[in-house]
């Protein structure tokens, strides 16, 4: 283009308009990249925790093998306490399950709100389009200028005057019919 090469700052514009899509599709990437982190994170404490109790319960197993029948009360009273400690240990985990599956059904919700939002917004856009579309087409059916406004080249005060008075009439009509 001759203009541009004439001017190099008119062909660069800085005034374009963010698309809103990619932002919140930046976001929600964002977003369900740290909840996935945060849950391969919580998977990974869940599985040493796992393999803890599995470790005490073979040594504990290990141990009653090579041991007597009859444990002391020492041995009785380590072996509650490795019992209570186990079962903390599978509290703990199974609380830190149960908080990521939470998590993650809220960020699913809140992802399926957005999304029945966005698709509520563009069909309310669409609609609009549409009917702004069917509007301007009625509307070029029903204004016929008549013969000495078709062949003007000017504009004439009779030919805006009948121009303002279709328009009138054809918003009439619209609304009555949108009304039955």
């Amino acid at each position: 283009n001759p203009r541009q090469n004439a001017n190099p700052s008119a062909s660069r514009r800085t005034d374009r308009p963010v698309n809103h899509f990619v932002v919140i599709g930046c976001g929600l990437a964002l977003l369900l990249g740290a909840f996935a982190m945060q849950w391969l994170e919580s998977a990974g404490s869940n599985a040493e925790a796992s393999a803890a109790v599995a470790a005490a319960a073979q040594a504990r197993a290990a141990a009653a093998r090579a041991k007597p029948a009859q444990p002391t009360y020492a041995e009785r009273e380590a072996q509650q306490r490795a019992d209570q400690e186990r079962i903390a240990a599978e509290e703990a985990a199974e609380k830190s399950k149960r908080a990521s599956l939470l998590a993650d059904a809220e960020v699913e919700a809140r992802a399926r709100a957005e999304r029945e939002e966005m698709a509520r917004k563009r069909a309310a856009v669409e609609l609009a389009q549409r009917a702004a579309t069917e509007s301007e087409e009625a509307w070029k059916r029903f204004y016929k200028p008549s013969a000495a406004c078709k062949d003007s080249s000017s504009a004439t005060v009779e030919c805006v005057n009948e121009y303002v008075k279709a328009k009138r009439e054809f918003e009439v009509r619209r609304a009555s019919e949108g009304v039955r």
